[in-house]
This record gives structure tokens, C-alpha cells and sequence, in this order.
């Protein structure tokens, strides 16, 4: 009784003392606000504060004019010589840079002399450091693709620019870091999470850009076969974002040690939570090491026909002829029928089947038949065309013309329609008929 009378009396003890901290915090940044308030009123009262103010303002006027008259002669020039690709991304990119950097120049600058006129204020310090900032956001701007990524990093710069130049980056991070919550025997401030959030959203960007650019690279390389360029590309990805989140929880703090522990229940949630997941991975890796379908393989799937453009971890892509794409779960190209028509061979035997009428001679309908195939530009020689004599219908006589071409990635049903028109035409010139279903039908009532 008296060890948890103690347990629970250091618990209470641990949760005021915390909550004592955060106050403490809390009135140290009201305080570092009420100071800031009472010196920004005593410099507005102070000439050398409008003295700064001014030297600011003439830099930065002067920089955006040099800014925007070098940009309009550049404009001139490249309208005169088009800019090629490589002076778009070098030269014409780059240009937004020009205003800040000026700015940067003529700050630097103006900085001594604003300093001997105006002793009392350091204005030009918070000025300096804004522009810094906001020329690494337009570096940002400039360089991140991904809007959302760009545009939270700039946020960030920004507001961490903004604080630091108004003297509450300190107090801040001392609040921020005396709030916090617990999960199971960790501790977690506001201030590791918001690192934790920042990190994450930076690392995870890079990891995208590196594992991208490898995969341009390998897919470009000869040297590789195809299953080592995609298992290669597939295994990096997969380490250098667990690296990305290992270093997301380390900087905010979470113990690594702990997976430790959590393995057994992580695994347990793969083989629930994330079973079709894991099974798609899988199916997606053996896909590739079997190499039972390719990229450029002409497939025929769940009554999908198509080329396969991407195999990725979870699915495969495949573009129909009519322009269709459809997302193909790895798991189900192992586990169902899959008709792969270019497997081994690009080539493919077309059949045309044709009634004609019993009074019609099978030897002159065999001849024209095959002489129909043989007339196609698309007819392979070899394995050669054949017809056959297939079943003596209740109305007609039943043929199975058969041919192959060279290519079926150019497609089935042209030259299977060019056969069947010649087909027809060579039936009518030499008087073989072709019964019409309803008039089977009607014999057939009768």
C-alpha cells in the first residue's frame, strides 16, 4: 500500500512540476511579447528608426529597378534568340533570383552607413534576414516540382525568418518544447512533433526525387535486364524511404529500440490490416523474377485486353485499344487465367469459321478460302494457311479458315476483316451461298 501511495504521489508530483514548466513557459513568451511591444513603441518614438527605414527602402527600390530592367532586356533578347532548353532551366529560371539577390547586395551595403547614422536601431539586420529567407523561398519555388511540398517548405522559411528577426525564436522554441503529451513511456513535445513534421514532409521529398532519378537513369541503361533494372529500382525505393521515416522518428524523438517490441505486432497488422498490400508486393516482385509479363506485352486478363505500360509494387497497368487504362492488382495476375500473347512469340493464328450451303463443292470452298489468306500482305508463309471441312450442320456445311501473322501487337481484327471481305467477294463470284440465319432458322421451325 505504501509503495503505490508513493507510485501515485510521484505521478501527481511529475504532472505539476510539467504543468509549473509550461506555465513558466507560457509567461516567459508573454513576457518576451510585452518587452518586444514596449521596445518596437520606444523606436517608433526614435528618429533613427525612420533613418534605417529609409536606407531599407532605398535599397530595396533600387534593387527591384536593376531587377526588373536586367529581366526586360533579357525578355528583348531571348525574344529576339529563342532560349533553348538548356538556357531555359540555367539562364531564364534563374532570373527570379536577380531581385532578391540584389536586394541582398544593396542591403549589405546600406548596412554601415545606416549604422553610423542611426546608431540606436539595428534595423537592417531583420531587414537582411527577410530577404534571405525570401530568396530561399523562390530557390524553393524554383527547384521543389511538387506545389504542396513548395509551398509548406516556403511557409516554413518564412515564419522561422519572421520569428528569428523579431527576437521570439527562443521563447518560442521554450514553449513549444515545454508542451508535450505521452504515449506509453515516451515523451513527446509539440516542438519534436512540428521538427518530426517538417523532417518527414523534406526527407520524404528527397527520397521521392532520388528514387525517380535512378529509375530514369536505370531505365535508360543497357547493361541491365529488365528484371534487374526493376527489382533494383523497387528495393532502393523501399530503403531509402524506411531510412526517411527511421529519421522522421528519431528527430522527434521516439525511441528506434521500441521496434523492437512493437515487430510481433507489426507483423500481426501486415498479415491483417495490410494482407492484399503485402500480397500485391509480393505478387509484383515474383511477376518481375519469373518474368512471365513484361512491359510492351499484349495481355488478356478478367475480359481486359491491352498492353502492359508499368508493373509497379501494387499494381499493373495496362492500356486497352480503345484507350483505356486499367490498374490490374498484382495478386490477381498470379492467381487467375492470364493470356499472354506475346510471351515467347509475337506471332498469332487468326480463325474465321464460314457456313455455306450443302449443294456448295467443299473442295473449290476449301481452295478459295485459303487463296483469300494467302492474298493478305500480313499472311505468314510459314506455318502456311488451312481450311477444314468441321461439321455437317442441320442447314450448312461448316469451314475453319486458319492463318497467322507476324505481329499481333498490330492487331487481330484488320487483317481478319480484310480475309473475311475477300472471302465473300470470291463466295459470290464463283456462286457459293452463304445461308442467312433467319432462313436456318425458318427450315429449322418448319
Amino acid at each position: 500500500m505504501n509503495y503505490a501511495l508513493l507510485l501515485v504521489m510521484s505521478e501527481k508530483r511529475e504532472i505539476m512540476l510539467a504543468q509549473v514548466t509550461q506555465s513558466a513557459e507560457s509567461a516567459h513568451l508573454a513576457k518576451n511579447f510585452f518587452i518586444r511591444k514596449q521596445e518596437f513603441i520606444v523606436a517608433l518614438a526614435s528618429p533613427d528608426f525612420y533613418i534605417q527605414l529609409v536606407f531599407i527602402g532605398m535599397a530595396l527600390t533600387i534593387a527591384w529597378l536593376m531587377a526588373m530592367l536586367i529581366r526586360r532586356r533579357a525578355k528583348s533578347h531571348f525574344a529576339a534568340h529563342p532560349p533553348k532548353r538548356i538556357d531555359v532551366e540555367f539562364i531564364t529560371k534563374p532570373l527570379t533570383l536577380i531581385g532578391p539577390l540584389l536586394a541582398l547586395l544593396y542591403l549589405s551595403i546600406i548596412k554601415p552607413l545606416a549604422d553610423d547614422y542611426a546608431p540606436a536601431i539595428d534595423l537592417t539586420d531583420a531587414a537582411f534576414q527577410l530577404c534571405f529567407a525570401y530568396f530561399l523561398v523562390k530557390c524553393v519555388l524554383l527547384i521543389v516540382r511538387s506545389q504542396p511540398v513548395a509551398y509548406f517548405i516556403s511557409f516554413v522559411i518564412m515564419l522561422v525568418a519572421a520569428l528569428r528577426a523579431t527576437g521570439f525564436i527562443r521563447s518560442t522554441v521554450e514553449y513549444l518544447h515545454s508542451m508535450g503529451f505521452e504515449i506509453g513511456q515516451f515523451h513527446i513535445s509539440v516542438l519534436n512533433l512540428v521538427h518530426g513534421i517538417v523532417i518527414l514532409v523534406v526527407v520524404f521529398w528527397i527520397a521521392g526525387v532520388l528514387s525517380r532519378t535512378l529509375e530514369s537513369y536505370l531505365r535508360r541503361s543497357s547493361t541491365l535486364s529488365y528484371t534487374a533494372r526493376e527489382l533494383t529500382v523497387k528495393f532502393f525505393s523501399i530503403f531509402v524511404y524506411f531510412v526517411a521515416l527511421m529519421i522522421t522518428l528519431s528527430v522527434m524523438g521516439v525511441d528506434l529500440t521500441a521496434f523492437a517490441v512493437f515487430g510481433g505486432a507489426l507483423g500481426v497488422g501486415i498479415g491483417l490490416g495490410l494482407q492484399k498490400l503485402t500480397a500485391n508486393f509480393v505478387s509484383g516482385i515474383t511477376l518481375l523474377m519469373e518474368k512471365s509479363i513484361k512491359i510492351g506485352d499484349l495481355i488478356e486478363v478478367g475480359g481486359n485486353t491491352g498492353w502492359v505500360r508499368q508493373l509497379n509494387i501494387r499494381y499493373a497497368l495496362i492500356e486497352t485499344a480503345d484507350g483505356r487504362e486499367v490498374l490490374i492488382p498484382n495478386e490477381e495476375l498470379i492467381s487467375t487465367r492470364v493470356t499472354n500473347w506475346t510471351h515467347s512469340s509475337n506471332t498469332a493464328r487468326l480463325d474465321i469459321k464460314v457456313n455455306v450451303a450443302y449443294n456448295s463443292d467443299p473442295a473449290k470452298v476449301r481452295d478459295l478460302m485459303i487463296e483469300a489468306a494467302r492474298a493478305h500482305p500480313l499472311c505468314l508463309k510459314n506455318p502456311a494457311p488451312a481450311c477444314w471441312l468441321r461439321e455437317f450442320g442441320d442447314n450448312a456445311l461448316q469451314f475453319m479458315l486458319t492463318f497467322w501473322i507476324p505481329d499481333v501487337r498490330e492487331g487481330r481484327f484488320g487483317p481478319q476483316s480484310d480475309v473475311m471481305i475477300v472471302i465473300l467477294r470470291k463466295f459470290r463470284e464463283a456462286g457459293i451461298g452463304i445461308p442467312c440465319p433467319a432462313a436456318q432458322n425458318a427450315v429449322g421451325n418448319l
